[in-house]
């Protein structure tokens, strides 16, 4: 490719390969994932954490309340996250429990829109509201004070169940406690007593006919019904005050969405069934109801379900995400486009974290921007010339381009431009510029090596070494 390959031609290639997912293969895989109601999380396996969706209350922890339909990478460390209604938990490698977003702890609201540590010596991440230490006492926070009356005991910002107690789930009405036999415990606590009118019989306590035996080791809670798992890997489901009813065998975890339901057998076969698949919610390419399970696929390590919309993650470290996108919870792309089918989520720039960096200051009609690409010593050394490069793309899919030592306004890439002066050092692009014609628009940086530029240009394509470092929102 010539420095000066024709505009069209080089805006299909660079879009291809940093928009629809040719970067997508990265080193780092998905390990861990999570996701509520409006809002997703994943942890990769270099620590990194990422988050997307519904940004009200700074639950994606990115130090704004500004949105995002993709992921954002917000720390590292991390091996485990867990999402609620309106704030993230997440543990790291150290044991420390970290939470951001709004959630009522011990003595506090914590309101908070970037991680904050809460907590330390902590084994296990169970669920948004529960974790667990290495002496197996199991700790909570959020609504959830309001409905267990009693602490046994607690710290400044958690509380401690009482021993015995080794899982917690909750919704507005139900709790499910998981025993340390393996039975399950139902507490129906009725919050808001206001909302009980002309709710009919279930307001009784679904699940309150509860399963009558033990061995339970998973449990999932809807808003309708609930399931669990047990140790010999047999499903049951119930709900209202039926009593429980045998899915099946073979199976390790379950999830549940508002009237759907996720499954994950010990072979690695994900499994789909419920009373709603308006939007798409079972991924199995229609908008038809199931009563009973449907065969996604194989090659499964986790499920994940929420409200309107599914989550899963393959046993090669992809994330897989399906149904509602009404906030951008499946971190596929544009809000409001639900997806009945399963699709990758796309982490731009894992794997690469000493890339650069850009920074960007001021509000979005005074906008100061500045970046770097940082080109590792040992590429400096090795006598291939490293070309560093800068691409800015809007939402309806104009590329602009940097050209040193200016950025002159964003003016179309044509012909290729290359931003040697990004090198190893931060260069102010704009000052103070009106940016609100270009909300939406998202930078990308990275570096090729070779000897000339559409060398370099395929290089860095071809190793994924470039990420998407801001979004003019």
């Amino acid at each position: 490719m010539s420095r000066h390959l024709a505009p069209l031609a080089f805006k299909f290639w660079l879009m291809l390969a940093l928009v629809t997912g040719m970067g997508s293969v990265q080193a780092a895989t998905v390990v861990h994932m999570a996701t509520g109601v409006v809002n997703s999380a994943a942890v990769l396996s270099d620590g990194t954490l990422w988050t997307w969706g519904d940004n009200q209350y700074g639950q994606l922890g990115n130090g704004s309340t500004v949105s995002a339909d993709r992921p954002v990478q917000i720390g590292s460390g991390f091996a485990k996250v867990a999402v609620g209604g309106s704030y993230m938990v997440g543990l790291k490698t150290d044991g420390s429990l970290w939470m951001w977003g709004a959630v009522q702890l011990r003595n506090k609201i914590l309101n908070e829109a970037r991680p904050v540590q809460v907590g330390s010596g902590f084994a296990q991440l169970m669920t948004s509201d529960t974790a667990s230490k290495a002496d197996g006492a199991v700790w909570y926070w959020g609504h959830m004070k309001r409905l267990i009356k009693a602490s046994v005991g607690g710290d400044d910002m958690l509380d401690r169940l009482p021993p015995g107690y080794l899982q917690m789930l909750n919704n507005r009405y139900n709790v499910l406690f998981v025993l340390g036999d393996g039975a399950i415990q139902f507490l129906f606590v009725p919050w808001d007593p206001s909302a009980m009118i002309g709710m009919g019989s279930w307001m009784s306590g679904y699940g309150s006919a509860g399963p009558v035996d033990r061995g339970f080791v998973q449990v999932a809670l809807g808003s309708y019904s609930a399931a669990g798992v047990k140790e010999d890997g047999t499903l049951w489901q119930w709900s209202g005050l039926d009593a429980p009813v045998l899915v099946g065998g073979g199976y390790r975890q379950v999830a549940k969405g508002s009237g759907h339901t996720l499954a994950l057998k010990a072979d690695g076969t994900a499994w789909a069934w419920g009373s709603s698949n308006y939007w798409g919610e079972l991924g199995n390419a229609t908008r038809t109801e199931s009563a009973s399970p449907q065969f996604l696929g194989s090659g499964y390590a986790q499920v994940a379900a929420s409200a309107e919309h599914s989550l899963a993650l393959t046993t090669d470290g992809t994330l897989l995400a399906w149904g509602r996108n009404n906030y951008g919870q499946l971190g596929v792309g544009p809000v409001g486009q639900d997806q009945p089918s399963p699709l990758p989520v796309v982490f731009e720039g894992a794997g690469t974290p000493g890339l650069g960096t850009m920074v960007a200051t001021g509000t979005l009609t005074r906008l100061t921007l500045s970046a770097h690409v940082q080109i590792k010593p040992e590429h400096l050394a090795s006598g291939a010339k490293g070309h560093p490069y800068l691409v800015a793309i809007t939402p309806d899919g104009t590329m602009f381009t940097y050209s040193a030592p200016v950025f002159d306004r964003l003016n179309p890439a044509n012909p290729l431009a290359w931003a040697d002066r990004l090198q190893n050092t931060s260069s102010l692009l704009f000052v103070n510029q009106d940016m609100s014609h270009l909300s939406g628009t998202a930078f990308f940086i990275g570096y090729g090596l070779g000897a000339t530029t559409a060398e370099s240009l395929g290089e860095m394509l071809n190793s994924y070494r470039y990420k998407r470092v801001y979004d003019i929102q």
